[in-house]
Order: C-alpha cells, then structure tokens, then sequence
C-alpha cells in the first residue's frame, strides 16, 4: 500500500474497491505498512477508491478506535455518502473530494490582487482564489457569507468549494448578473441610481448587528497593523496611532473591509457581495478607510495604477469614492475625511509591507501622508 510519512502524519492512499473480498488483504497491507513507523495523525486519502462496504468501514472504525487522530480526505460524493448515512461523518473528519471546473474560454469578469471571478455560464460563476491555497480558510470565509445572509446582507449563494487547475475556487449562482464595475461603466446615465444603491449597501452592512463575538474585530486588526508597523514609525507617531485605534469605540455591526465595485454583482434590482474573507466587526470608519484604499491611495504614489486594477481613470474612481463619502456622512467635514484618510494610510502601510515590501515608493508616500495627519488629531471621532 503507497504510504507517505510526512512530519508526523502518516498518509495511507486506498484504490479501487474496498469490500468483502479484498478487506482482509488490505487489513494485513494496513497492518503491515503502519507497523514500525510513528506518526500522530493518520490520514486516509480516498481518491481513488470508487466503493466502500460494510467490511471496509469496519476496517476504518478499527483504524478510529486505535488511533486517536484520524481523517480521510478526497472522498468522492459516493463514497461521502456511504460515510455519511452509516454516521461515520460523525465520529470521524472527513473531506469531499473537490469537484473540478474548468475555466478554459469562460469570460473573465473580474479580477483582484488575491481572486479572479469568471463566468462559466448564464447561472454560475466561479470566484478563483490566486494567493489561497486552504480549504478550510475558504470555508471560513464562507461560514462569515452565511451569517452575513442570515441577518440580511446580500450575498452571493455559494454552492461548494471547487478545484480550478491547481487553484481552489467557489461555485457561485448568479442569474444574469453583472458586477456593479461593468454597471457604471455600460450604464454612466445611470450614475446617481447606481450610487445611491451603492451608499444604501453599505449603511445595510454597517448597520447591521452581528450578534456573534466570534467575528473578527476590525479595531483589533488594525492595533495589529499599528504594531508591524512599530519598526518603521518614529516612538512618539507610533504611540500616537496605536492610542487614536484604540480610542475608536468598538462596534457589533458588521465591516465588509473590500467592499469596491468589483466585489459586487448586480441582479436585477439587488446588489450582491461575493468576496466575504474580509467580514469583520467594528466601526464605520474602517469601511470607509479601507474603501479609499482602492478608489484613492493606491494610484497616489503609482500613476495608472487605478486603471489597472479597476479598469477606470483615476478620476472616475475618486470622484466615486468622494460622492459616496458625501452621501453615507451627508456633507462630511474637512476633519472627517483626514480621520478617514488617517486610518486608510495605516492600513495601506500594513499592506504594502504585508503584500509588496519592495514597494518603497508606495510604503514611504503613504507615510509622508500619514504623519502629518497623527500630529493633527487626537481621536478619530467622525462629528
């Protein structure tokens, strides 16, 4: 039997069939394999076997009752099943082998530094994830969409985590839908329409209670990029901003954290968010902040750099960006946009030392910006 031991996880690769005729056979190759070697997890990796019996779940439940750490992956939906109605899904950790889609000649719709989204056909699309390589941190973003849903922000329906070449991807259905990018750029007289939908998103999500202390806290995320920025920032600047964080008071109401035109779809009369790995608790300064991240910032220190990334000038985007800000805060102040640009230039420090640490240009512009805004305010209290 193939078997790969790999720091202290031992991996038993199972083929074919698994049923009374063979199970003996492949009890003594189980026995004979493990035999000697030390591991503290077993995996069972079921890709390749097509069936399972009751003889072949009696092996695994032996293997279970020897052994406490014990997973079997890439089961196939017939073999789940099997698992799943004898309640072995219960008692033991099992993966689904991921379903394959292929993406050759479907329509690229979108497209961001961490996910691609392509429509495969009229009703489905597949958001692609490029720097993500985790199931299970997938499944947690899509755990975040469901809670989200059920309290009422519109979000995309995702179906199941899928395989896309060598990349992991969703499986969405979205009916006839296009994102709210494509909107303002097919529909420009429909600006102020598109825009109010868009404010009236965004005060839905930032008013929205969560009701869940288990989502992430976007004021303690933030202290966290204050802290990785502590090396780079002068005692008294990094004092300073860490303490206006921590001055933010702290909020059940939902953060998306990402929530640019690329992130949304347009259905008929609804907007529907896609990209939920950002959903966070906290304030409302934070999803603005983070906001003009993509729409301002990131074309300040890098001309064109907008264009590229969102597919529109500069321009356009900014003065989106300031519509909404003058919408959602109806007539905001001079002070309350530096507190706002306060807070996004801390982020964009963070994660451009996160993402892209060769970029000095942009990292050292961003803090140009920032520490006259530190030496001019002492809270970040939006009036």
């Amino acid at each position: 039997m193939k078997n790969i031991l790999n720091n202290d996880t031992l991996t038993l690769y199972f083929e074919g069939e698994l049923n009374s005729y063979n199970a003996e056979n492949i009890e003594k190759d189980i026995e004979a394999t493990i035999q000697g070697q030390t591991f503290k997890k077993l995996v069972l990796d079921f890709a390749n076997l097509h069936y399972v019996s009751s003889a072949g779940l009696r092996i695994v439940l032996k293997l279970k009752q020897k052994y406490d750490d014990v997973q079997i992956v890439e089961a196939s939906l017939e073999v789940y099943d099997v698992l799943s109605m004898t309640g072995f899904t219960n008692i033991i950790d099992v993966k689904k082998a991921l379903k394959r889609i292929y993406i050759s000649g479907a329509q690229l719709i979108g497209e961001g530094f961490f996910s691609s989204v392509y429509r495969i056909d009229k009703d489905t699309i597949i958001k692609v994830f490029n720097r993500v390589s985790d199931p299970e941190q997938i499944e947690r973003e899509l755990k975040l969409a469901k809670q989200a849903f059920v309290l009422g922000i519109p979000t995309a329906i995702s179906f199941d985590i899928v395989r896309v070449d060598d990349k992991l991807g969703v499986r969405f259905e979205m009916l006839d839908c296009m994102s709210l990018r494509d909107a303002f750029r097919d529909y420009p007289d429909r600006y102020n329409e598109l825009l109010d939908r868009y404010v009236a998103l965004l005060k839905k999500i930032n008013t929205t209670d969560c009701m869940d202390e288990s989502i992430p806290s976007m004021r303690e995320a933030f202290l966290k990029k204050v802290e990785a920025l502590k090396p780079h920032l002068e005692e008294k600047y990094y004092k300073k901003a860490k303490a206006l964080i921590e001055s933010v008071k702290d909020s059940m109401n939902f953060i998306h954290g990402d929530c640019h035109f690329k992130n949304i779809m347009v259905q008929g009369d609804d907007f529907l968010l896609i990209d939920m790995d950002t959903l966070s608790r906290g304030n409302f300064i934070y999803e603005l902040a983070l906001l003009r991240a993509p729409y301002v910032a990131f074309e300040e220190d890098e001309p064109g750099n907008t264009e590229k990334f969102l597919g529109f000038k500069s321009e356009f985007v900014s003065k989106l960006f300031f519509d909404i800000l003058d919408k959602y805060l109806e007539n905001p102040s001079d002070e309350a946009k530096d507190k706002i640009a306060l807070v996004c230039y801390i982020h964009m420090m963070w994660w451009t030392l996160t993402n892209q640490k060769d970029n000095t240009k942009r990292f050292e512009g961003c803090k140009a910006r920032l520490l006259p805004l530190l030496d001019k305010y002492d809270d970040l209290e939006i009036k």
